[in-house]
């Protein structure tokens, strides 16, 4: 057995204490072998400071060491301290992070307050880049949650960084994020985040997936908030279910009815709630907006009344509802609103106008001024309401009432409310007042406000003012003739001469001024003046406005015992009057004074009216005594007598009728009390004579005195003596003496002159043309006319080339409408009084194809017009023979009427009429000339249609027609515009008409046409003769409207003429219809020539 000495154990305690001592001593003499740095500080200060001196001493360039103490220094509050160790430290990511940290706590120990401090930090914290926990604590409290949310994006936790996106206001990018990581544990945070972003169809959209399907008000609050208003209805009548009677549930399902349209439903829920809350104004202001939604305005006026009353009005609302008012003639609600507005003073600018005129069609003036005073008290006076005020009263005739308000009227004192109040004063004949009243107002362009001005001026007597305002009126338009003429007294009192340069200045004269000048040169009795605007007459010697100047001339011409000239511009003026009976009147005593029985005859045949006037019965009555028709003139002389018993002349003629009617005793009788009465003196009793009964003393003074004598004495009377007019007769020219037998209508003293052969070439002609002999005339021409025509040469011939001519005609119609086509020869020629037309065509149709010939002749006579035609169409099924007879008559400038009757004419009703079809017609019509512009033709016709082949009728029917047009350009070219009807009214019928292959069907309806076209033309038309007009064009377009079948058609017409020779023309037409009587398209193509020979 080895028994060796088992060793001793050292105990635990005595081990600790060992190593306790050997460290104590090895850190003493080795520290920093011993001390590791980046272990955390103790909590013994003390002893952690002493031993960090006691390494930096040794050390004084260890960055850790300094770093840790100026932790200690932090986290003992010994800023200065602190702040002075890192002074020391060189510039690193670790002096800025307890940099950071030393503003930190400072920043704390000082209050937390947002200071520069506070900003200091976050500027630090913001521009470092390497944070720590500690750096990241600090963010946080300080409230940089912009930066903390990057920073948790960047280290991969973006649900940490959403929160605190939101926590920084920036719902958008934590939306973002849960878009990304949208899943049901953060639905209820993403929904939130989607209505902080303002997206809430996105919040409504996850709810629809992760929210409780049972939380109605919940997706009835996002539906709402998303627009979902279908979901939201659907949410609030649930709920509505639930609690039918919850204010808030019928307020929603309410608007949300509204937003979906349903207006009526929203009203049966408003109702309920107004029951509820009957004086709410949101409600019942919502309720007049449904009721106007439902158009229900008379609801809604009642409602907005309660709002009126309630004062829960807008200005909008208060004009919607005059609206509604006055649309319905509520004139009395209209005018409460206008009240109301009126007092709160919302009423402005054109609503007081507009809520007088509400007053007005109440008819109730008495309100209207108290509105008026109200309104003024409440507003003041203003020119709108002194305006009104001014109308009420003139309205209702109160013209005291306006008396009263004219001195202290504030009005606009326009043209109207002064005539109104002058009107007043005017009336009571204070004419001055007026006058200053009317004053108020220097330019106007209202001539009846310058009217009443010098109405007032005359009638005081201001002729300066009277002239001014007759200056103004002048200036808006031209003056009256009356007008004229005073403006003229006043301006050139005095000064005659004056007066008709400036007549003559005028460079554009009007008819009146003419007359004007014409009175005037008369007047002043200057022959330079008479010539001068005898021959401006003579410019216009067509017009017929100015046959009261030709008139004046004629009398000037009696007074200067020129009776040659004073017949030729009578006979003119009664030419241009149409036989006015004042001219006649005229024409009456020159013929007298003529003695020229031819007018004399001529009067006492068409003018012995049964009644007639006094002037009228002393000129027939001298013209009986000439005419020695003595019972005539008996008659009336009595009738003057009866009229005037003082008349002596007309008593001295009645007793030398008398006289010659063998009424000796009656005559006897007349004298004894004519030699009483009459004076002694032969020269006092011619001038007595001349006194009383100026011509009509002629033959009883020729009796008595010579007329050598009596010539002196009458050449200032209208009628001029006999005697200086038979010797003025024999001193006329040839071409006077034809001028003045044309004007007074004396064919026989034309052919007269004719034969005398004292005429000129050309006045020939033109007499020829004047006795209705056109043949002549252009004979004449051809034989005389050899040099070169001038204008009026070439006017004349074609005047006389219309009527007649000759030429030879050749058109080519492959299109002739109505599926056919003609080939025409046409020949031309005149006869004494009249003009032939031959023709020959070949007419291809519906297989009656065949020659048609035809003969017509025009003839004119007078006033009649006469065209005559025969035709004979000789088809290959069955042939027409017709003839027709156009005659019309000239009734006067204006207007012609005609009868047109046709017997088996052609029919161009349709195709198949116009080849086995004649037409039976008879038609009556009329053309009015409206004015030189405007025409208009009217037409109505009775017609048959009926088969060629056995006469048997198709059907009977009238046709009318209408045309106004309206000439817009006379020449270069010719304008016309138009409007056309057309109604053909007869039963419809379908039937058959045999033909040589088999049977043809006829379908006729009625026909009704309105159009409006408008056409251009270098000429009236491309047919002979031709007029010298190359190239000749014209073009007709118009759209109509078919009524019967509701059908809208074009027309168009069209033609160009060329002269090839000279004296003819090549032409070509063109026509298209796009619906004819029928209902088919027509088109119509024709290539012609024609020359004269």
């Amino acid at each position: 057995m080895n028994n060796k000495k088992r060793p001793h154990l050292v105990s635990v305690k005595t081990i600790l204490a060992i190593l306790a001592v050997s460290c104590f001593a090895l850190y003493a003499l080795f520290p920093h072998t011993l001390f590791f740095e980046d272990d955390a500080l103790s909590q013994d200060y003390t002893f952690e400071k002493s031993y960090l001196n006691a390494a930096l001493n040794t050390d004084p360039n260890n960055e850790k060491l300094r770093a840790k103490k100026i932790e200690l220094h932090i986290g003992l509050s010994e800023y200065s301290q602190a702040t002075n160790e890192l002074d020391k430290l060189p510039k690193s990511g670790r002096k800025t992070e307890l940099e950071i940290r030393l503003l930190y706590a400072l920043w704390v120990d000082s209050g937390a307050k947002e200071d520069d401090r506070l900003e200091e930090l976050s500027l630090k914290i913001t521009a470092f880049n390497n944070w720590n926990e500690k750096v990241l604590k600090i963010a946080k409290a300080i409230g940089l949650n912009e930066k903390v949310a990057k920073y948790y994006a960047q280290n991969n936790q973006p649900l940490i960084a959403a929160d605190y996106w939101l926590s920084a206001g920036m719902p958008i990018k934590a939306l973002a994020i849960y878009k990304h990581y949208i899943n049901s544990d953060i639905a209820t945070k993403a929904i939130e985040t989607a209505l902080g972003a303002d997206s809430p169809e996105l919040a409504y959209t996850w709810w629809k997936t992760y929210g409780d399907a049972n939380n109605i008000k919940r997706t009835l609050y996002l539906a709402n908030l998303a627009g979902n208003t279908e979901d939201a209805a659907k949410a609030i009548e649930v709920l509505l279910k639930a609690q039918p009677n919850n204010t808030q549930y019928l307020t929603q399902a309410m608007q949300l009815r509204l937003a979906s349209g349903d207006a009526k439903g929203a009203e049966q829920l408003l109702a309920k709630l107004l029951l509820k809350n009957p004086n709410d104004k949101e409600l019942h202001l919502l309720n007049w907006k449904i009721k106007r939604w439902q158009n229900k305005p008379k609801e809604a006026l009642k409602e907005f009344k309660w709002l009126m009353a309630n004062r829960a009005v807008t200005a909008a609302m208060l004009t919607d509802s005059i609206n509604d008012a006055n649309a319905l003639y509520l004139y009395q609600d209209a005018n409460e609103i206008y009240e109301y507005k009126a007092q709160n003073r919302k009423l402005r600018g054109n609503g007081f106008a507009k809520w007088m005129q509400t007053n007005e069609y109440i008819g109730n003036p008495k309100q209207e001024l108290n509105h008026i005073e109200r309104f003024e008290q409440i507003n003041g006076k203003s020119a709108l309401s002194q305006y009104w005020k001014a109308k009420v009263l003139h309205d209702t005739g109160n013209l005291k009432g306006l008396r009263s308000l004219w001195p202290t009227y504030t009005g606009p004192k326009n043209e109207e409310d002064l005539l109104w109040i002058a009107r007043a004063f005017w009336l009571e004949d204070d004419f001055n007042t007026a006058l200053q009243v009317l004053k108020n107002k220097q330019q106007s362009s209202d001539d009846e406000f310058w009217s009443a001005q010098v109405d007032m001026a005359m009638r005081v007597q201001d002729k300066a003012q009277e002239l001014y305002a007759l200056e103004q009126l002048k200036k808006i338009s031209p003056l009256s003739v009356g007008d004229m003429l005073h403006y003229q007294q006043l301006r050139f009192a005095g000064k005659p001469q004056e007066l008709l340069e400036y007549l003559w200045s005028n460079e554009s004269k009007t008819d009146r001024q003419l007359i004007q000048i014409a009175l005037l040169s008369t007047q002043v009795n200057d022959a330079k003046a008479i010539a001068r605007i005898h021959a401006e007459l003579d410019k216009q010697r067509y017009n017929k406005a100015l046959y009261p100047a030709w008139l004046l001339l004629s009398n000037w011409y009696q007074n200067q015992s020129d009776l040659n000239y004073a017949y030729t511009t009578l006979n003119r003026a009664a030419k241009l009057s149409e036989y006015n009976p004042d001219v006649v009147l005229a024409q009456g005593w020159l013929a007298l004074q003529m003695h020229d029985t031819v007018m004399i005859e001529r009067i006492l045949a068409n003018y012995s009216q049964n009644d007639p006037s006094y002037e009228w019965t002393q000129l027939l009555a001298s013209l009986s005594i000439h005419q020695k028709s003595y019972n005539s003139a008996y008659f009336y002389l009595r009738k003057l007598a009866i009229s005037d018993p003082s008349d002596l002349t007309t008593l001295v003629n009645l007793a030398d009728v008398m006289r010659q009617l063998g009424y000796y005793a009656n005559a006897a009788e007349l004298n004894h009390y004519l030699l009483q009465h009459l004076p002694k003196d032969k020269y006092a009793y011619r001038g007595l004579m001349f006194r009383w009964a100026g011509a009509m003393a002629m033959p009883h003074l020729m009796q008595l005195n010579t007329m050598d004598e009596l010539a002196p004495d009458t050449i200032g009377e209208p009628q001029t003596n006999w005697w200086l007019a038979r010797r003025a007769a024999t001193k006329l020219e040839p071409w006077q003496k034809l001028q003045l037998y044309m004007t007074n209508g004396e064919f026989n003293k034309v052919k007269q002159l004719m034969a005398e052969g004292s005429l000129s070439k050309l006045d020939e002609l033109n007499a020829l043309l004047y006795l209705k002999q056109p043949y002549a005339t252009m004979q004449r021409w051809y034989e005389e006319l050899t040099d070169e025509p001038n204008e009026s040469q070439l006017s004349l011939l074609r005047n006389a080339r219309t009527s007649y001519f000759r030429a030879l005609e050749v058109n080519l119609s492959p299109e002739a409408g109505l599926n056919s086509s003609q080939y025409d020869v046409n020949v031309y020629f005149p006869y004494a009084n009249g003009q032939w037309k031959l023709s020959i065509s070949d007419q291809q149709n519906l297989n009656n194809n065949g020659l048609l010939f035809a003969i017509e002749d025009k003839i004119t006579r007078g006033r009649w017009y006469f065209d005559a035609k025969i035709d004979s169409h000789q088809g290959s099924f069955a042939s027409r023979q017709g003839l027709s007879l156009d005659s019309r008559y000239q009734w006067n400038a204006r207007t012609q009427v005609g009868l047109k009757l046709e017997y088996n004419a052609e029919n161009r009703q349709s195709e198949a009429l116009l080849s086995y079809a004649q037409l039976d017609k008879a038609t009556a019509y009329v053309n009015y000339n409206i004015d030189n512009r405007q025409n208009v033709q009217l037409s109505a016709a009775a017609m048959s249609f009926s088969q060629r082949d056995n006469g048997n009728s198709l059907i009977n029917g009238q046709e009318y027609n209408a045309r106004y047009q309206y000439s817009i350009l006379k020449d270069r070219p010719i304008w016309n515009a138009y409007f056309s009807a057309q109604w053909q009214d007869f039963e419809r019928v379908n039937a058959l008409i045999n033909t040589e292959q088999r049977p043809l069907r006829i379908d006729l309806q009625p026909f009704r046409r309105f159009a409006l076209g408008t056409s251009f033309a270098s000429t009236g038309s491309l047919e002979p003769p031709y007029l010298g007009a190359s190239p000749s064009w014209l073009f007709d377009i118009s759209t109509g409207y078919q009524t019967l079948n509701d059908t809208v058609d074009v027309s168009v017409s069209s033609g160009a003429g060329w002269s090839v020779l000279g004296d003819d023309l090549f032409k070509l037409q063109l026509g298209y219809q796009s619906s004819n009587k029928v209902g088919n398209s027509d088109t119509q193509l024709q290539l012609g020539y024609y020359v004269h020979f």
